[in-house]
């Protein structure tokens, strides 16, 4: 048998299979296009097998190029995971982390996070983008993602960093021109704001644990939280909201508890990334900043947080 030196080849065919296509994997190395095409051709000379076809969409593993990735990807995961154990702090808490960021979120906790991050880090370069839609991590070339959410990603490493419960409010004066709302079916006439117009429900629960599903009428929606809270204040209507969000309008009087025997599910928030680049430590090492962060703040129900 032949012996095999290749291995920085085996490792661009790796990320390119992962990628699903030349253009995907420049965006995740960063390596130009034609260099990984150069490289997996020298490869599969190399082995004098046929690893990919190339189309139009991408890249397609041929029977052989799934073997090889089958084999190769797990130890490949495990070698880059022992070099960035033997990395000392300062070597692993460099380089750069492109990240994106729900906009409320990032404005009122993650981003002082990341500026206290960085000034104890300063070679560590964030590049941090706030977006509510969902990015592809490996298309766009992102290291980190934090979601608002349920989550339907595979192949990513994952980590709830917080459970932000929510209250359905809206102002007084909506409430006073709508007395009669008493229960949650009440609900499906009521103008509500939101962030989609294509809402489809909320899941409530009362204290005896009985559960029910709500259909408001959405008239109006913003990807902001703030504008939401702008739009219950000026009387649009019902929202449902993180608690510590509208927590200075509550105690103001300005917003009132809609249905207070019944509380809307919470909203999870996870972190995501790629289980095997190198930079994992420094990936790792800012989702336990957030969680730092995150746990300063009292994420608990309502009634809770006023009677500890």
């Amino acid at each position: 048998m032949k012996t095999f030196d290749d291995f920085d080849g085996l490792a661009l065919f790796i990320r390119v299979a992962q990628a699903g296509g030349l253009a995907a994997a420049e965006r995740a190395t960063g390596i130009s296009k034609a260099t990984l095409s150069r490289r997996l051709s020298a490869l599969e000379d190399k082995l004098n097998v046929r690893l990919v076809r190339r189309t139009k969409k991408g890249v397609v593993l041929t029977e052989h190029g799934q073997q090889l990735f089958d084999r190769s990807h797990d130890a490949f995961m495990l070698a880059e995971e022992a070099v960035a154990e033997v990395q000392d702090e300062k070597v692993a808490l460099s380089g750069t982390v492109k990240m994106s960021l729900p906009p409320d979120m990032a404005t009122e906790i993650l981003a002082p996070a990341l500026i206290s991050f960085k000034a104890r880090f300063p070679d560590v370069v964030i590049d941090m983008t706030l977006a509510d839609r969902r990015v592809s991590l490996i298309e766009e070339g992102y290291d980190l993602v934090v979601r608002m959410g349920s989550l339907a990603d595979s192949g990513l490493m994952s980590k709830k960093i917080a459970s932000l419960p929510r209250t359905l409010v809206a102002s007084p004066a909506f409430l006073a021109m709508h007395a009669d709302i008493r229960v949650p079916e009440d609900l499906v006439n009521v103008p509500a704001v939101s962030i989609r117009r294509d809402l489809v429900e909320w899941d409530l629960r009362n204290r005896e644990g009985k559960t029910a599903k709500a259909h408001p009428k959405i008239g109006f929606a913003a990807n902001r939280q703030t504008i939401l809270i702008d739009a219950v204040l000026a009387g649009l209507g019902i929202a449902n909201l993180p608690n510590f969000m509208i927590d200075a309008e509550m105690a103001a009087g300005r917003l009132a508890r809609v249905l207070p025997d019944w509380d809307p599910s919470p909203v999870e928030m996870t972190a995501l990334w790629q289980k095997d680049r190198i930079t994992g430590k420094l990936i790792k090492s800012i989702v336990a900043e957030f969680e730092t962060s995150l746990s300063g703040q009292i994420f608990r129900p309502r009634e809770d947080r006023f009677n500890p």
